[in-house]
């Protein structure tokens, strides 16, 4: 204070008498005791020099905490989404338009590797995940294939665990029963019985009934099914577990079990109801010429035997195979046109004639599996219209193939055998007990 006096009031100047008094109060201050918040009471604001904490925070001026670092410890929001699977869409595709990595893609895709349900997405499933709105990353995806069966991805750290989750639907057992009036498909219908269900109705007894030609008004059906019920609603059917079908007089039950080779249908007795050749190998509209050894030629008007049936189809119709074996012959042969011929073995042939072209890998030596598709129905040869010629040999001698007796298929094995009489007479015992009166009578009438 006295140095700021002399330099306001220079030497060589002139000077008032007057006296003047000077007082400093000076305090002294014991360093350690001053606080922060006095030094900065003491010192101006503008002259304090930035320290830094053992926290690494800048004090002492009021600087911005830059966002990527709030966004770091700020706690994370999850979003979640819903897509369903449409015609054409991959996992890739779908997740790509919502944003996702192809890093993310790949490492969920690396925890499905194996079973590859992702890759088999069908359409109308649907694809539920969420992902991480600070980051972008994917932090979970659930696959649901149907209202039962699902797959759940879920991140840990770096990678994807894989968890296939499946539903079990309550099941309970259905009977019902319909009488033939119009048509099997038309009065099963009516009677509150499923078009698949007739379906599989039809492939059981395929082998004993010809359901274009054999089937007559009056005849009966019944059956016993299971019926699958997920949180009190009905989602589908199961299992046929057993089947009675009255055609023309005759009766035939079929009970479905369970064997090491899988599960098939059987009579009462335990034999198979799959017999060794499928009755007709075509789906046709009608016979157009019946097996008869003395009929007149319709082009040659001589008297030639047909050794075969003729069913009329469209050109194109598929053409399969009446039974396991192996192509003995593939391509022309006179007036039949194209032919393919079939050795079954145990002395078993089959025929097949007229035919527009081959299915894929049919060829001579190839073996085939009764049902698969070999030809296509056409009217190549001495043909007057599209339509399959199918002969039936057994050791060389033709056979009608509409009336000729199927053999079955392989027998039960025993040990199986032991397990199914019982459960069979079971079976049987529900279905009885499950007709109604009418259906009763029928049956009983047929025993007399």
């Amino acid at each position: 204070m006295l140095a700021i006096v002399l330099i306001a009031v220079p030497a060589d100047e002139a000077t008032d008498d007057t006296p003047i008094s000077i007082h400093a109060n000076l305090q002294l201050v014991d360093q350690s005791q001053v606080t922060l918040n006095q030094l900065q009471e003491l010192t101006p604001k503008s002259h304090i020099m930035p320290s830094i904490s053992t926290s690494g925070i800048v004090s002492g001026y009021d600087v911005p905490t830059p966002d990527n670092l709030v966004r770091k410890n700020s706690a994370p929001t999850f979003k979640e989404h819903s897509i369903t699977v449409k015609s054409g869409d991959s996992l890739s595709k779908v997740l790509s338009a919502k944003g996702i990595s192809p890093q993310d893609i790949y490492k969920v895709s690396q925890a499905d590797k194996k079973q590859k349900s992702l890759v088999r997405m069908l359409p109308g499933q649907i694809l539920n995940f969420t992902t991480n709105e600070k980051s972008g990353e994917l932090t979970k995806l659930t696959l649901i294939q149907n209202r039962l069966d699902s797959v759940k991805f879920v991140r840990e750290e770096d990678q994807f665990t894989r968890t296939a989750t499946s539903r079990i639907p309550e099941i309970v057992q259905t009977y019902k029963e319909a009488e033939i009036n119009n048509s099997l498909f038309v009065d099963g219908l009516k009677a509150g019985i499923s078009q698949p269900l007739i379906i599989e109705i039809a492939n059981i007894f395929g082998w004993d009934i010809d359901f274009a030609l054999d089937i007559r008004k009056g005849d009966s059906l019944s059956v016993l099914y299971e019926e699958k019920f997920l949180d009190g609603e009905k989602i589908g059917n199961g299992n046929i577990i057993a089947a009675q079908f009255i055609n023309n007089g005759r009766t035939f039950q079929a009970i479905r079990f369970q064997t090491k080779k899988g599960a098939h249908y059987y009579t009462p007795d335990g034999l198979a109801m799959r017999k060794a050749f499928i009755r007709t190998p075509v789906d046709f509209s009608r016979i157009s010429s019946k097996f008869n050894p003395n009929r007149l030629h319709p082009i040659f008007k001589t008297s030639r035997p047909h050794r075969g049936v003729d069913y009329a189809a469209s050109s194109g119709t598929p053409v399969k195979a009446a039974g396991d074996g192996k192509i003995s012959f593939a391509g022309k042969q006179n007036g039949y046109g194209n032919v393919v011929i079939i050795d079954h073995g145990r002395g078993y042939q089959t025929l097949y004639a007229h035919l527009r072209g081959f299915a894929r890998g049919t060829k001579r030596g190839a073996r085939v599996k009764q049902g698969k598709i070999i030809a296509y129905v056409g009217q190549t040869g001495w043909a007057t219209g599209p339509h399959l010629h199918y002969e039936f040999r057994i050791n060389g001698v033709h056979k009608n193939p509409v009336t000729v007796k199927l053999p079955n298929d392989d027998p039960m094995p025993k040990n199986d055998l032991k397990k199914y009489l019982p459960y069979a007479q079971q079976v049987v015992t529900t279905l009885t007990r499950s007709h109604s009166p009418a259906f009763a009578r029928k049956l009983a009438a047929l025993k007399r």
